[in-house]
């Protein structure tokens, strides 16, 4: 080929790459599904690619400090000798819709009157699973305020993953979910507070068990290798159910040991089986016996004051299911179980899919929270927004171009239904800082560049916990303060 005809075969390859390279957007072309077609974009070729990762050393420095002193004590009780209020070092705080923080109020009265058992549900999905971020957050608070237990479980492990407690369930059990893959042989929306439930024997619904069968199970109750001491001291075991056809006996063991038996009425309705115990065994067994199950919605391990805090993934979740249910078991249990503060955090499984517009999801997330304000109005909710996230480009890792649209419609929702807000992402260190958690050494996260190690959860929760009480120190005080000018004005007349 002549040098001329080289040139311009050349010059026109070049043409068509660099013509396509400006018709391609950045992160490829969806072909179907996850499969996509890659091309170098011109602004990669050209600009300067160099993706810069968060520095989060200030994040390290001001926070391992006080976990770290914690992990030695197993206990706040020594750090609480020294006043702990005064070394609260707030990197993120809480966010409110109102100059009055009106959003934590029925949470913070309640705590301050400190007159019997409060519970905190934390929410979220596969980033607080084996209780990750709640397990610190349960040991801080009630080191602070009071309270002991490992809080509400599942009877059937999930996952595989230690929580709070170890549970080893034997016999035929199955859980059933209201979230992610929903088994169609159950007819009603009754899943209860964890939007889950366990049994042991087969779904009836319309029909009658079969009277010459008699269905026998049983849960080994122990403490849990990867949780806080705390944890397995608790004075009662509380046995949520309903929904079982026959009565069903239940008996608590220590060994050949009975501490105790309960008859789980048959009906429809929400019950709470309880035994209270004066020591706490190195291992318990639940023994079932009857002619049906009911439907069992959880085990709490609790003390009868301070704080109850109880972890419940929901995998796969985005935070659109708590309507799904049967509301009035939910205002039912909510209640009964004296529910002050929920905490609700998600928005790792609406990443992936990337849209333009995410008006949709704040409509999703306001109809839950004012649906779960309306049925229970006395708790405050905090919504979390979801972590930093990052996904392979071909510059390295970056963080999902959706992540502060997400946020953002996350916080609107928050405030549209009254409730506080806490910006997980911007606690990380904000945009591409999901690197740098992850190449951190010890890592803070996991190699998915979504979800934290337990070195990582345990410095976010020590960011929430301290935001949380800074709030709770301004509550204090602007109450005082309240209450003192409200006493003068009454003095002047």
């Amino acid at each position: 080929m002549k040098p001329l005809k080289s040139l311009l075969f050349l010059v026109v390859v070049f043409g068509i790459l660099t013509l396509i390279a400006w018709a391609t957007p950045k992160g490829g072309i969806t072909i179907f599904n996850d499969w996509k077609i890659k091309f170098p974009t011109l602004s990669s070729i050209f600009a300067d690619s160099t993706v810069k990762y968060a520095d989060i050393s200030d994040i390290i420095k001001i926070n391992e400090l006080n976990t770290d002193s914690l992990i030695l004590n197993d206990s706040l009780l020594s750090v609480d000798s020294l006043n702990v209020d005064s070394l609260v070092n707030v990197v993120q705080h809480l966010e409110f819709p109102d100059s009055a923080r009106t959003a934590l109020l029925p949470f913070f009265k309640n705590v301050q009157r400190n007159d019997g058992l409060i519970r905190v549900l934390h929410y979220g999905d596969s980033q607080i699973e084996g209780d990750r971020i709640t397990g610190f957050i349960r040991n801080r608070f009630q080191g602070r305020f009071g309270g002991s237990g490992a809080g509400m479980v599942p009877l059937v492990e999930v996952n595989n993953l230690s929580g709070a407690i170890s549970i080893e369930s034997v016999g035929e059990w199955k859980r059933y979910t209201l979230f992610g893959k929903v088994d169609k042989t159950i007819k009603h929306k009754k899943y209860g507070v964890m939007l889950s439930f366990s049994r042991f024997a087969p779904v009836y619904n319309d029909s009658i068990p079969n009277d010459t069968l008699i269905y026998e199970s049983s849960i080994k109750i122990k403490k849990s290798s990867a949780a806080y001491g705390n944890c397995y001291n608790f004075s009662e075991i509380k046995l949520l159910y309903g929904n079982n056809k026959k009565p069903v006996m239940a008996e608590l063991y220590d060994g050949d040991k009975l501490l105790g038996f309960e008859t789980l009425l048959a009906g429809q309705d929400f019950n709470i089986a309880t035994w209270k115990l004066t020591y706490v065994p190195k291992e318990l067994t639940l023994k079932f016996s009857g002619k049906d199950s009911p439907d069992i919605y959880g085990i709490a391990f609790d003390s009868n004051k301070g704080l109850a805090f109880d972890n419940i993934p929901l995998r796969g979740s985005s935070g659109t299911d708590f309507a799904r249910g049967d509301l009035t078991l939910l205002k039912k249990m909510y209640e009964q179980l004296n529910v002050k503060l929920l905490i609700f955090e998600f928005g790792v499984n609406v990443v992936p899919n990337v849209q333009e517009d995410y008006t949709f999801y704040e409509n999703w997330i306001y109809g839950q929270l004012s649906t779960l304000k309306r049925i229970h109005p006395d708790m405050g909710i905090i919504v979390i927004g979801l972590s930093d996230m990052s996904q392979k480009t071909e510059n390295g890792y970056e963080s999902y171009p959706n992540i502060e649209k997400i946020r953002n419609a996350q916080k609107k929702a928050a405030f549209r239904a009254n409730c506080a807000f806490w910006d997980f992402y911007e606690a990380m260190g904000g945009k591409n800082s999901m690197p740098s958690w992850v190449n951190a050494n010890p890592p803070m996260a996991a190699k998915d560049y979504t979800h934290l190690s337990p070195r990582g959860s345990k410095i976010i929760a020590e960011m929430l916990y301290n935001a949380l009480v800074s709030e709770y120190n301004h509550f204090k005080t602007s109450h005082t303060e309240t209450t003192n000018n409200k006493t003068q004005i009454t003095k002047a007349k």
